[in-house]
């Protein structure tokens, strides 16, 4: 999709990223539509009781809907209706639950992240289930938040070993950077050549082997540039069989021991369908290891944020159940970073570790912003103060970057700075923050978190409310599910969901950007 700047194409371009997966709801009782999830934000239009809108986000008891005119703002959710369902010749209907690449019960999946224009999905699939193959690709790539426009898909006799080079080029070229990219792979595995030192390859559609090393090169590169990326490869790896399953690998190939797509990018997660020396086995649905991260990621539990070594072993024991009794065994390899989230959960979350999931949250850093937190200590009294100076990446006018300080406990969450009153403030590359510890949620052992981002958050979205000089938020359902959407989701204004990055002017790039830097420390408090 490209952006469009005359005023006569906004339309077409609002109709090819709007949410695959969007609701309509009806206004129940009139009021005024807000720039932000809170009374005091700038009111932006009206809204009239029994009008129908569509909506895009909701956030503690706050609905963002969309409006005529291509407006969208904040109401308050109990003035609002929402569909169970989405409408009749929405999107879903005609676009998920008809025609080519149809996926059933496309209606009743939720993507786990909002669709946005700077998220991309390429997706190859070769041999006997390629249809089948492309469709479960598809839904996971709707379930992380890729609008149906930026999802690419040759088909598999464009796919010789060039063909595939140039698909990988080609979204190269179309990511800008810090955007979100989903590669997946499938088809036959073989190795280069019979004489050639052990290697993992794809069986093109030429009959040529398509070596995992030189993918791994095209991740690599992509990994410089992207804010996450992440890669599934379903293929085997060597010989065997499993009565009732098709393999996935030649039979007149020796079985190949090499590794497959190494990576150390902590921006990269990998799932390669399985172990060196293992086949890989399919149905008349495509791979079974594809169904099962499908399946995984639409049914993942609403425990907070799921982690790619959570997909892993959730896929890894449907694979097991499904092969049980086969005589046969596949194991599925996670590389690059295991704690990347794939996707947020917008389902209500239960009780969790609050310093658990701040320490999830830091994972999802980019290695390309440092921070560091000094003038720490790990021991304090209550009635101390807490200095800590947090520097970071240095920005100049007017490309700033902000600074958000928060704290964890048994209790509850604490914001540090900025302060409750404070606009969001920003950043210079260094800033020494101090609060009293009497006012941190809970006492007892804390974890700091320090976050850069390129772009504002809005904690009050997140369930934050002043208290005194800070701001907290308790450890309820909400919370958990809101604190990471916030931060992870960045600005989610129409420009930022429907413009593509490459496409935008340098701040407004870094508006929409969802990248952070961040640093984390633990300290802990006694009477």
């Amino acid at each position: 999709m490209r952006l469009l700047f005359r005023r006569a194409a906004v339309a077409m371009s609002a109709l090819l990223c709007t949410p695959v997966m969007a609701l309509t709801a009806t206004v129940t009782e009139g009021g005024d539509l807000h720039s932000q999830a809170h009374f005091m934000s700038p009111r932006i239009a009206t809204v009239h009781r029994l009008s129908t809108v569509e909506v895009l986000e909701q956030r503690r008891d706050w609905v963002r809907i969309e409006i005529d005119g291509n407006r969208s703002g904040w109401i308050p959710e109990h003035k609002l209706s929402i569909a169970t369902a989405p409408p009749a010749g929405s999107a879903v209907t005609g676009a998920a639950a008809s025609g080519p690449g149809a996926i059933p019960g496309a209606s009743r999946m939720i993507p786990r992240s909002s669709p946005r224009a700077s998220n991309h999905a390429l997706i190859l699939t070769l041999g006997d289930a390629a249809a089948a193959d492309a469709e479960s690709a598809t839904a996971i790539a709707r379930l992380m938040g890729v609008p149906d426009a930026n999802i690419r898909q040759p088909t598999a006799a464009q796919l010789d070993a060039d063909g595939l080079r140039q698909a990988l080029a080609g979204l190269d070229a179309r990511l800008g950077n810090d955007d979100r990219a989903f590669i997946y792979l499938a088809g036959d595995g073989t190795r280069p050549r019979r004489d050639a030192p052990c290697g993992d390859a794809i069986l093109t559609a030429d009959r040529e082997a398509f070596g995992l090393t030189e993918f791994a090169g095209y991740i690599r590169s992509l990994a410089r540039k992207v804010d996450k990326l992440v890669v599934i490869v379903d293929a085997g790896r060597g010989n065997g069989a499993a009565r009732g399953f098709s393999g996935r690998y030649t039979p007149d190939t020796a079985a190949c021991s090499g590794d497959a797509l190494p990576t150390a990018a902590r921006n990269v997660l990998t799932l390669t369908a399985s172990h060196s020396g293992q086949n890989a086995f399919a149905d008349d649905k495509g791979g079974i290891a594809t169904q099962a991260l499908r399946t995984c990621l639409d049914d993942q539990p609403a425990s907070g944020l799921v982690t790619g070594d959570d997909w892993r072993h959730c896929a890894q024991t449907r694979i097991d159940a499904r092969l049980a009794g086969s005589g046969a065994r596949q194991t599925l390899t996670l590389g690059g970073n295991p704690a990347l989230i794939p996707a947020p959960t917008l389902a209500g979350s239960g009780p969790t570790d609050p310093r658990k999931l701040l320490q999830t949250i830091h994972e999802q850093r980019s290695e390309r912003r440092s921070v560091s937190l000094a003038g720490l200590r790990t021991g304090y009294r209550a009635d101390d103060t807490l200095r800590v100076t947090v520097s970071g990446p240095v920005t100049r006018a007017p490309h700033h970057a902000y600074l958000y300080l928060l704290a964890a406990g048994d209790s509850g969450f604490t914001l540090l700075h900025p302060g409750p009153s404070a606009p969001a403030e920003r950043f210079d590359g260094n800033r020494t923050v101090n609060v009293p510890l009497r006012e941190l949620a809970g006492g007892g052992r804390q974890r700091l978190l320090a976050i850069v981002a390129d772009s504002p958050r809005n904690f009050l979205r997140a369930g934050f409310s002043g208290a005194g000089n800070v701001a907290t938020a308790p450890a309820d359902a909400r919370t958990l599910r809101d604190l990471p959407l916030e931060i992870l989701g960045g600005d989610t204004s129409l420009v930022c969901q429907r413009s593509e990055t490459r496409n935008l002017g340098p701040t407004q790039a870094r508006q929409c950007s969802t990248a952070f830097g961040a640093a984390i420390a633990d300290i802990a408090i006694t009477p």
